[in-house]
């Protein structure tokens, strides 16, 4: 049986294969309770080194919005000014075709497993604040390499686990956001020095 993961984005690429289209569009083929498969995908453009201009800003600001409507267990909401914002069918090709293939390798491992990472109030909260502080990494403007690969596999990690209820890929998610703390110090500690 075909995942819904896989089925979604089927339907995106045959859609997208007659042309651009709206962020609206993207929200509704998603579907209302595919808030983590939604985080997913904002993100996958992201996962190459050099930084796309002009979409890691309101990708990253969508992120931290249906991360807060994932908690909430409400529908995800959009933006009015974002509804009209237009991705490229080449874009939305790639990168469903790229989530597929990602998908195809990372269910060979995922599985149901220490659910309290995914249920339980405090990991729900923290589960959030993981994603939001990431997104908000993501939107920031910066012209540097890996600057929002580094925080979007944080958020893929997340997602991933919230989706199937993996709490090893949640984990994971906590681990690498050392690794985003570290990559950001760096950052900071550069730019300082050189000021």
């Amino acid at each position: 049986m075909k995942s819904r993961f896989i089925a979604a984005m089927d339907l995106l690429q045959e859609e997208a294969s007659r042309g651009d289209l709206t962020l609206h569009r993207i929200f509704q083929l998603l579907g209302e309770e595919g808030h983590a498969m939604l985080m997913l995908f904002l993100c996958l453009p992201f996962m190459q080194p050099i930084p796309i201009p002009g979409l890691s800003t309101p990708l990253g600001l969508l992120v931290a919005i249906v991360a807060f409507f994932l908690y909430l267990n409400r529908p995800p909401w959009l933006p009015k000014k974002f509804e009209n914002l237009k991705i490229s069918s080449d874009v939305l090709l790639k990168v469903s075709e790229l989530a597929e293939k990602i998908w195809k390798h990372a269910s060979k491992i995922i599985k149901q497993r220490m659910i309290f990472l995914h249920d339980h109030w405090f990991f729900r909260i923290l589960n959030l604040i993981v994603v939001v502080v990431n997104a908000f990494l993501l939107a920031l403007p910066l012209p540097i390499p890996f600057s929002n690969t580094v925080p979007v596999i944080a958020i893929v990690l997340s997602a991933i686990g919230y989706m199937e209820k993996d709490g090893v890929f949640i984990l994971f998610s906590y681990l690498w956001c050392l690794i985003v703390a570290s990559f950001f110090a760096t950052l900071t500690m550069g730019a300082i020095h050189f000021t």
